[in-house]
């Protein structure tokens, strides 16, 4: 009896087990475009990687003083001569520096470099960020795309349908009918494309986010929305070209090779000085005074060979110093490009907003000559061309402008980008 009450519950258990499993793997992961970044953030490998490389960067700009830490070391000894019966005991320490003039450029350089790791990390966390961005409107746009085709692949349907039932009763000669049937044909491919494509898409948008593959998303966002909230000011073009991340970048290219350019001339040209310091007790058999050792020595090394003009250190300054007159004049022509650049982006949206406008009256012209079309053709004075026509038209100017909505945001990123300053100022409904 307990053995046949038991094996039901336990099939029951496990029946439910399977259930919630099945419930769990088919549930959808909501996300907003902030909800994205913020994942892609925390797990995206690139991201990891320059976080670790930041890390080995500061951990060298800690330690960068420890060139000047002195050398300590303490010894021990024990002499016995066999032959003589004697031995000796004895203990000693000594502590010793060198310093040279490139010390100080060392740690210059220590800090330049973990100055430019911070601008890669920060660099490598806003492009994630705009690729994060732009993918996540990218799919909603394919997204709208693909819901506009499979909405005229259904009026297409309709039109069939409603073809072969007039064709059935005498009212339509079988060419129509072939050509309605053609039309909803014709559309399918494209759609079976489109779905392949998203489907590709938010697989490598998973992989960015650093989530698993097997997990349902889905995006919360509207193109419309961010359209709408898009404005620009002429502030724009009189930001200071000082704080962009390109410039930013270059001028810390510069002020390392200044660096490495004064402790290549340090080694080359400057003395150093080295100091040491010894103190010891000696034991010997059958002596009753210990014997000490109390030594200091101070030395200073002036080297020559920098001074001939053929010499390695000599060469070595000559052709570090051209490098930085190179680095300066790509130092100035990085701040005209992103000026430019800056200008360019500029009136580009303002273009693309003007262009948007135009769309948007052209969808609502095309709606009304696609409504207007159909009931001409139901009531039999237009013909099927010049309704399958018309639906082209349509689909055509909704395409278009789903098109035009994302390039627009997409630039508006781009700009935020070039600009350095924080994804959403362009966009945002507060801004």
């Amino acid at each position: 009896m307990t053995k046949k009450i038991i094996i039901p519950v336990l099939l029951f258990c496990m029946c439910a087990g399977l259930f919630c499993q099945e419930n769990d793997n088919a549930a959808v992961l909501k996300l907003t475009v902030e909800d994205a970044v913020k994942l892609a953030l925390e797990n995206n490998v690139s991201v990891k990687k320059s976080e670790l490389a930041l890390n080995l960067k500061k951990r060298a700009k800690n330690s960068s003083w420890n060139a000047i830490s002195p050398t300590l070391t303490v010894s021990g000894s024990f002499n016995d001569d066999l032959e003589k019966d004697s031995y000796s005991t004895g203990i000693s320490g000594s502590a010793s520096i060198s310093l040279s003039p490139s010390i100080f450029s060392s740690i210059k350089s220590a800090l330049l470099a973990y100055d430019a790791g911070e601008l890669s990390y920060e660099e490598t966390k806003r492009s994630v960020e705009l690729n994060v961005r732009k993918s996540f409107y990218n799919i909603l746009y394919q997204k709208e795309n693909l819901t506009a085709q499979e909405r005229s692949l259904e009026t297409a349907q309709q039109t069939y349908d409603s073809n072969l039932a007039k064709y059935n009763r005498g009212q339509l000669s079988e060419l129509d009918l072939l050509n309605s049937q053609y039309n909803v044909e014709s559309k399918k491919p494209t759609i079976t494309s489109l779905k392949n494509t998203y489907t590709n898409d938010i697989a490598s948008f998973k992989r960015v986010l650093g989530i698993g593959l097997s997990i349902n998303i889905e995006l919360d966002g509207d193109l419309d929305d961010v359209v709408q909230n898009i404005k620009l000011s002429e502030e724009i073009l009189h930001s200071d070209i000082e704080d962009l991340p390109s410039v930013k970048s270059a001028q810390n290219s510069v002020d390392s090779a200044k660096a490495s350019l004064l402790s290549t001339r340090f080694s080359a040209y400057g003395p150093s000085l080295t100091a040491s310091y010894t103190y010891g007790k000696t034991k010997t058999k059958n002596v009753d005074d210990l014997s000490t050792t109390n030594q200091l020595s101070l030395g200073v090394k002036i080297p020559l060979d920098g001074y001939l003009p053929w010499s390695t250190g000599a060469l070595s300054v000559a052709s570090q110093k051209e490098s930085l007159e190179e680095l300066k004049l790509q130092l100035e022509d990085e701040k005209t490009s992103a000026e430019i650049n800056v200008r360019n982006s500029y009136n580009t949206i303002l273009q693309a907003q003007s262009q948007l406008e135009t769309l948007e009256k052209n969808v609502n012209l095309m709606q009304r000559s696609y409504d207007m079309t159909r009931i001409a053709y139901n009531n039999g004075s237009k013909d099927l061309l010049t309704l399958q026509k018309a639906e082209d038209n349509l689909l055509t100017a909704k395409t278009s402008l789903q098109q035009q909505e994302f390039t627009l945001i997409s630039n508006v990123l781009e700009l935020e980008s070039t600009l350095g300053v924080s994804f959403g100022t362009f966009s945002n409904a507060n801004n």
